[in-house]
């Protein structure tokens, strides 16, 4: 965790790694409760995409050791990032055994995924002002990737909401 108030970059990359594990956990075992085929294929591509990044991160965080990002007022931006993480960075194993039993229908699966992609990003687009602008295009990319996310699950959420009625 930060030290002083401040994450580094390499400690951002840490929780970007947890992140996409809980992630990967979640949509692993979402996959097999889905009913319907479509959602069931695109929780296992989700649960492989989440796989996917964790790499990338783990292959970022050799270059980002200790920066430290300037702040207008000391802690804001930690302060900020702490509030995205509290109700999300559960360890993996509790993501899946404390969230995904309370969610009754493939709709709720899919809400809660919403949300999960939404502050995923909202933490990206923190992370890229702790790195280095060589690595800025890689985190760009996984936001654009989690976009596509997001607008997939919201059809997917209609679809369902449509289907229940």
């Amino acid at each position: 965790m930060p030290e002083a108030g401040v994450f580094t970059a390499a400690e951002m990359i840490d929780i970007a790694i947890q992140l996409e594990q809980n992630g990967q956990a979640f949509y692993t075992q979402a996959a097999l409760r889905a009913q319907d085929e479509e959602i069931k294929r695109f929780l296992e591509f989700l649960a492989k995409e989440e796989q996917r990044h964790e790499q990338v991160f783990r292959d970022l965080k050799p270059a980002e050791r200790e920066h430290r990002p300037a702040q207008e007022y000391p802690g804001e931006r930690s302060e900020y990032v702490q509030v995205l993480l509290e109700e999300r960075l559960l360890p993996s194993g509790e993501i899946v055994e404390k969230v995904l039993p309370g969610l009754d229908s493939e709709t709720e699966i899919l809400d809660f995924a919403l949300g999960f992609e939404k502050d995923t990003i909202l933490f990206y687009f923190e992370m890229r002002h702790l790195l280095g602008e060589a690595h800025r295009p890689i985190i760009n990319e996984i936001i654009e990737q989690e976009k596509h996310h997001v607008t997939r699950l919201r059809r997917l959420c209609r679809a369902c909401r449509a289907k229940e009625g």
